[in-house]
């Protein structure tokens, strides 16, 4: 769609990543200046800040032989481990540029180093803030990190393996992905978080993006769930993952194909459901699709219009109704102030929306024996929550599993947070991250 972004179940890059960090990841090559002389390599503790709100931020700075500098940064607050900046500059004695870039908009950051400080300040159009940092000891992560590769089918899939330093063989999950092209950068922060308690963590490229090969956009259900199962399998291959105890965890669309992976494999030992849809597909995206639009809805003639339409493009688009009804409202809605025109002729929509209308996960989650946590916002906007819930609760109950845990989060979004304030920057909802990762910590 280019008149609107409307998100959805199937269209909607729906990583745990908010929305304004969401926009930084179609990264191009570090690209960096000649003549570097300021010893910029390191580990940095320090904060960016804009109206009137603080963000704590670590920074790592690496140097490699050819005196090129690259940078990552973590941040416990927007729940992101590892995130590059797509340039690193130094000029002359101290100053220094870093670039966060994406899609839709660009975050530049230009400072002094001065020793063990590094100060000076950014802009996101047209918003402008400050940013402080001191150099702090470098630290030794409790895990390692390997890049491992898998196939399925014809398929070659990379991730990166996160493996406690400590103890013997240790419990596992097996990150899935949500709609889009998501890279293991999305879901890097619990994973890391999960390897610095003792469980191992495997999180890998979709089809088509990063290191793996195939296209996501040409990808069913099946597919997408079998590439989950491959990475399952791939894992029992390592000596040090106790078979027994991998789990895995999916968000939005990957905790809606959850059940079925967890069915297609005999190795899941427990699911994590994050907002998981537990009713029909064609019914989740009617609520996705008017939650965006209904509040750019100005009349009640406007809303049962907006209704009106974005249930024939559902019916159109799930269940293969004939255009004729969709074009003729087209032709009378074009202008309103909600109005999204139908995606092109030969925009993959079509044909994911088709095979997810095949879906039921409910059905799949009545054969699922092991042990789920769900989680869910309460404002979710993309999934309805506590109805979801429900439905899966009912649904395992009559496969005989009352193994359910579910934890539905007051004021949270999709991706778990709360309204932002003036600084765009988002709040996680209170103890969303040590309810899940204290659910899988007992799991071992």
């Amino acid at each position: 769609m280019t008149a609107r972004p409307v998100r959805s179940l199937s269209r909607q890059q729906d990583s745990n990543i908010g929305p304004w960090i969401a926009t930084l990841f179609c990264f191009v090559l570090p690209s960096l200046a000649a003549g570097q002389t300021a010893e910029l390599a390191g580990t940095w503790n320090g904060y960016w800040a804009r109206a009137g709100d603080t963000l704590p931020v670590t920074m790592l700075v690496k140097r490699d032989t050819g005196a090129r500098y690259t940078a990552t940064f973590d941040s416990d607050r927007l729940r992101v481990s590892g995130i590059p900046f797509a340039e690193v500059k130094t000029e002359e004695c101290c100053d220094v540029t870093l670039v966060l870039r994406g899609d839709r908009s660009s975050l530049t950051f230009t400072g002094k180093l001065r020793g063990d400080s590094l100060t000076g300040s950014f802009r996101e159009e047209p918003v402008e803030g400050r940013f402080a940092f001191s150099r702090a000891p470098a630290t030794t992560p409790a895990f390692i990190e390997r890049d491992i590769t898998f196939r399925s089918g014809d398929v070659t899939l990379a991730g990166t393996l996160l493996l406690p330093k400590l103890g013997g063989r240790v419990p596992s999950v097996v990150f899935l992905h949500g709609s889009g092209a998501e890279g293991r950068w999305a879901s890097r922060f619990l994973a890391s978080r999960l390897a610095a308690r003792g469980i191992a963590a495997l999180i890998f490229d979709k089809r088509g993006v990063g290191g793996s090969s195939g296209d996501w956009r040409v990808a069913g259900t099946d597919e997408l769930a079998a590439d989950a199962v491959a990475a399952v399998a791939r894992l029992t291959l390592e000596p040090r993952i106790d078979r027994r105890r991998i789990g895995i965890h999916g968000h939005s669309q990957g905790g809606t194909l959850a059940p079925m992976v967890a069915v297609r494999s005999r190795h899941v030992a427990f699911v994590i459901g994050s907002a998981a849809a537990g009713l029909p597909t064609d019914s989740v995206e009617v609520f996705s699709i008017l939650n965006s639009v209904l509040p750019e809805a100005t009349t009640s003639d406007d809303s049962a219009s907006a209704v009106e339409y974005t249930r024939e493009l559902v019916a159109v688009a799930y269940r293969a109704r004939p255009r004729a009804r969709l074009d003729s409202l087209v032709q009378r809605l074009t202008g309103r102030p909600w109005f999204f025109p139908p995606p092109a002729a030969d925009n993959q929509y079509w044909r994911f929306s088709r095979d997810f209308a095949a879906y039921d996960p409910v059905s799949w989650w009545r054969h699922v024996r092991v042990p789920v946590l769900l989680v869910y916002g309460a404002e979710d906007q993309r999934v309805p929550a506590a109805e979801s819930a429900e439905r899966i609760r009912v649904a395992l109950r009559a496969g005989g599993n009352r193994q359910l845990t579910v934890r539905i989060f007051p004021g949270a979004d999709h991706t778990f947070r709360l309204r932002p304030g003036t600084s765009g920057w988002p709040v996680t909802a209170p103890a969303y991250v040590a309810s899940v990762l204290d659910w899988i910590v007992q799991r071992r």
